[in-house]
């Protein structure tokens, strides 16, 4: 079952019929709802050491985007920015319900973990799709970004998996 935080989306292979214009629109509603999603699930996580993590990934969210602004504004001159409804790939949207469980948090985090990789392959073919070294080194960098994000949430959720380690590693004090 999709949470009410996942919007999926169009498949990957999709990516061929927008034009780079609306792509980079995707790019940066995408990162906008990522970052909400992250702070939104912050608030609601009560264990520490998770809830830093996330809130990390919620500032770093916030730096793709003002990255892909410039790119778009490096791109498109003077153009208002549209963002199409259609988006490629899972979309996360802010978490408004109470986490009763570790379960529900296990289910979000393994959903951003897809949203994560789906976005680094995203970015993948963007970089595919430009044609200045400058702006295909950003491609990468922000693909290899969104691979660290998936890293470090599939770290999280196998530790969440096995509820009685995390919270013993938790409690180890330096």
């Amino acid at each position: 079952m999709v949470p009410p935080e996942l919007d999926e989306g169009l498949p990957l292979e999709r990516i061929k019929d927008f034009s780079l214009e609306e792509l980079l629109g995707m790019a940066i509603k995408a990162e906008i709802g990522a970052r909400q999603f992250y702070e939104s699930l912050a608030e609601r996580v009560e264990i520490g050491e998770l809830k830093e993590k996330v809130s990390w990934l919620a500032g770093e969210e916030k730096k793709h985007e003002e990255l892909l602004r410039k790119i778009y504004a490096d791109f498109f001159p003077g153009k208002e920015m549209v963002f199409p409804k259609e988006h490629i790939g899972p979309e996360l949207q802010p978490v408004a319900r109470k986490l009763d469980k570790v379960e529900d948090v296990i289910d979000l985090i393994r959903w951003a973990m897809k949203a994560e990789e789906i976005a680094a392959k995203f970015y993948a073919e963007l970089e595919n799709m430009v044609e200045d070294e400058r702006k295909k080194r950003l491609m990468r960098y922000l693909s290899d970004m969104e691979w660290g994000h998936y890293y470090n949430l599939k770290a999280e959720y196998e530790l969440l998996l096995d509820w009685a380690m995390y919270d013993q590693m938790m409690h180890v004090g330096p």
